[in-house]
């Protein structure tokens, strides 16, 4: 159960580091920084394969303690999924790992609002 607990925090930190370079591209696009906004587009692509990877440990790590829907199950299930076997850890990791996801939707519209032709 830590494993899961872990992987969640993984991802939930990942997202937070996404968030962060949408942040430094929307500035370096405001001020036409070509070297940042470079630098951006390389950190994202290397954070969504490492993203990725992470999501694919957590459903492997999903599976493993047998979760229905094994690899499939997504967050929104774990507390239905686990029942009794549910620890405060997973609860506050995962809640944290959605409050990530919105919060990185929020930085990805405002990118958008900001320059529609993206």
């Amino acid at each position: 159960m830590q494993s899961l607990a872990e992987a969640l925090s993984v991802e939930r930190r990942l997202l937070d580091e996404l968030s962060e370079v949408v942040r430094r591209q929307r500035v370096a696009v405001a001020t036409d920084d070509m070297d940042v906004l470079s630098d951006c587009v390389f950190a994202t692509h290397r954070m969504l394969v490492t993203l990725r990877e992470a999501r694919s440990h957590r459903q492997s790590i999903s599976a493993l303690i047998g979760l229905p829907g094994g690899a499939d199950a997504g967050t929104d299930a774990l507390e239905r999924a686990l029942g009794g076997r549910m620890t405060p850890a997973i609860r506050a990791a995962r809640d944290g790992l959605h409050e990530a996801a919105r919060t990185l939707a929020r930085e990805v519209a405002a990118s958008r609002k900001r320059h529609p032709s993206s």
